[in-house]
């Protein structure tokens, strides 16, 4: 469970605006279990278009348990890992989106899609957040560029851009207000360890 802490704990800080933790002593959570609509044959590369197709399968049964558990009360709504897009796949990039650096920037996907291309499963977590006024943390790929480098040692794949296993959390109002890319793989070949461990 360290990553839900690391995620909830970035949750507090960000929602609260502080540079502190936040001072709020509960909340109230909900973990939803979900039955993956997996792809039957996730080694073989498929266009952008079916990979959306699958995941918004998978989307629409989060967006009816983001309402249920929104109307039970809960603050906080966090959807499994691999819940989207499924696993054992091979390095094709169609389930992927680029999602930036909260830290970096401001960004809510829900009322600015025109920001980023090609982020369609953002756009709509962030909704999904928004319209239920619940805070959201799910897991999906995520593509990021890296520099390219003659050193044989550098961690960046020789398609320069690296693939993420990556939690992400959006406020109540569909601000995307953290991103973790987990360090820890287990026979996931599709992704990459990022080169540095988050900082706590």
């Amino acid at each position: 469970m360290k990553l839900f802490s690391v995620i909830v704990g970035i949750y507090l800080t960000v929602a609260a605006g502080q540079t502190q933790p936040a001072m709020e002593s509960s909340y109230i959570a909900a973990v939803f279990e979900h039955n993956l609509i997996t792809n039957p044959d996730p080694r073989v590369p498929v266009l952008r278009q079916a990979a959306l197709q699958h995941m918004q399968k998978n989307l629409d049964i989060y967006e009816v348990q983001a309402a249920r558990a929104a109307q039970q009360g809960a603050q906080i709504l966090v959807f499994p890992e691999d819940g989207l897009h499924g696993f054992n796949f091979t390095r094709h990039p169609s389930y992927l989106e680029t999602i930036p650096d909260p830290q970096q920037e401001s960004w809510n996907p829900c009322t600015e899609p025109e920001k980023h291309d090609n982020t369609e499963v953002l756009q709509r977590l962030s909704c999904m957040a928004r319209w239920n006024n619940i805070y959201i943390v799910a897991n999906m790929p995520d593509r990021q560029p890296c520099p390219l480098s003659t050193d044989p040692t550098s961690s960046c794949p020789s398609v320069g851009c690296w693939q993420f296993n990556t939690k992400i959390a959006f406020r109540s109002d569909g601000l995307l207000v953290a991103r973790y890319h987990k360090y820890n793989l287990f026979h996931e070949e599709s992704f990459d360890t990022p080169p540095q461990p988050l900082a706590c």
